[in-house]
Formats: C-alpha cells, structure tokens, sequence
C-alpha cells in the first residue's frame, strides 16, 4: 500500500515539473534552456580544464574554445570559411525546397505518381548522404558543387515526403465538397491541401535544415578546401583541437539558428498551428 502513494506521489511529482515546464512563457522556456548550458559549461570546464581527467589537447575545456575562436577570427580564418558554408547551404537547401515542394505535392495528390517516384524517392532517403561524398568529386569536381549537392541531397527528401504524407491525411470530404462547388485544381492545392498539410511540411523543413547542415559539413571534410568542415579537419590535423571545437560549435549554432527561423516562419504562416500544439 505504501508502494502505491509512493508512486502515485512520484507521478504528482512528475506531472507537476512537466506541468511547470510546459506552462513557462517562451522567454522562462529560454531562460531554462540557458541555464541548462551554462550548467554544462561550467561542470565541463572544472572537470577538463581544472581538475585535468581528461588531456585538453583532445577534449579542450570551454575557455580553451573561446580562445581557438579568437584564433580563428585573428587569422581571418572565420569569415571566409564562414561565407562559403553559408552560401553553399542556404543555395543547396533553397533548391531543395524548389524541389520538394511541387513532387511532394504531386506524390501526395497523384496515386501513379506516388507509385512511381515513391519507391525511388525512399530509396534514395535511405542511402546515406556521406555514401555519396566520394562520388561528388568526380560529378562536380572540387569547390561549391559536392557542398550544394549534398546540402540537396539531404534537404529534398525528407521536405518532399513529409508533405506527401501530410497531403494523403487531408479530409476527404473537404474534397469532395470542394469539387461539387466547383473549385478547379488550383484552388484546392491553394486553399485545401496546402492549409492542412502546413504543420507536415515545416516538420519537413525543420528536419531537412538539420539534415542539410549534416550534408553541408560532410562534403566540406571530405575534400573542400572552403567552409566550417575544412577548418575542422585542418585544425584536427594539426591538434588545434579548440579551433576544431569552435567551428563545431558554430555550426550547431548555424543549425539551432536555421530550424527557429523556419519555426518563426511557421507561427506567422500559420499561428493556429503553433498555439494547437502550445495548448
């Protein structure tokens, strides 16, 4: 019996801190997340850079980190390899975009379509993005060509077939009762199947952000002499291990920044999606 309150009080509990948690305003949300880091931060720093367990040379602390930034940007590193990056990813997933919009709306609303390119498409999803880093070289020789393809290859499918999915999920009475009021092709893709598979296709977009940053670094440490994955394989191999960390952290930034972009976007495309799942 005692057992029983034991748990049901650990279940109160529980629910409590979630509810906590959940009924923060985003800036509380923010504030938490920021803590949680810099808690991190500290434990990481007193742990490799004070008490020493752990050699610096491969597991710089976070001051080590800041100093290797410093480096970075005093060699007029940063900035160069930073813009190439940049420009390669927001090309890549742009194209991805273009892409994957108009295939994803045509296998969602097309059953020949699906049947044809579905197989090909998850096919291709399946294959790892790094498997085709060698061959990019050959394709696209070196430079921004093997960073753009990638950066495509790993945005487009995951865009494509979340909007597939969310399209098979609309109504079907909304269809039927927009073509027995007369709307054409256009209107329907226009006011039906785009407003209800709003929330698939920024899930898609926010994975294929991520993705395609995974891409982007991938073939700049596979062969470029530009970009954030360069400077990460040239400072490794000359045990410059905080530069390699900086970059590193750059580029989680890089992602973090690109996915709460595309969730802004959606709040203000789509606000009724963002407060259904708030609520």
């Amino acid at each position: 019996m005692s057992s029983l309150f034991a748990v049901q009080a650990g279940s109160r509990g529980s629910k409590g801190l979630a509810g906590f948690i959940a009924g923060l305003s985003p800036r509380g949300r923010a504030l938490l997340i920021a803590a949680e880091i810099v808690i991190l931060l500290v434990i990481w720093q007193v742990l490799v850079g004070s008490l020493e367990l752990v050699n610096a040379v491969f597991f710089p602390p976070p001051l080590d980190v800041v100093d290797g930034l410093g480096d970075l940007i005093a060699a007029g590193t940063l900035g160069q390899a930073a813009a190439s990056s940049a420009q390669s990813w927001l090309t890549g997933y742009g194209m991805a975009v273009l892409i994957a919009v108009p295939l994803g709306l045509l296998m969602g609303t097309s059953v020949p379509v699906d049947r044809v390119f579905g197989p090909i498409a998850w096919t291709l999803y399946a294959a790892p993005a790094v498997a085709y880093a060698p061959l990019t070289k050959a394709w696209f020789g070196f430079g921004a060509g093997p960073v753009v393809f990638l950066v495509v290859i790993s945005a487009v499918f995951p865009i494509m077939l979340n909007l597939a999915a969310g399209i098979r999920t609309t109504s079907p009475s909304l269809l039927r009762a927009a073509r027995v009021y007369g709307a054409s092709r256009g209107e329907i893709y226009r006011k039906i199947l785009l407003p209800s598979t709003v929330p698939f296709l920024f899930a898609g977009l926010r994975q294929g952000a991520v993705l395609a940053t995974i891409g982007m670094v991938v073939a700049e440490i596979t062969g470029s002499t530009v970009g954030m994955g360069a400077v990460i394989i040239r400072s490794a191999n000359t045990y410059n291990t905080d530069q390699s960390f900086a970059a590193i952290a750059l580029i989680v930034l890089w992602s973090i920044s690109m996915t709460q972009i595309v969730s802004l976007v959606e709040r203000i495309v789509a606000p009724w999606n963002r407060k259904k799942v708030s609520s």
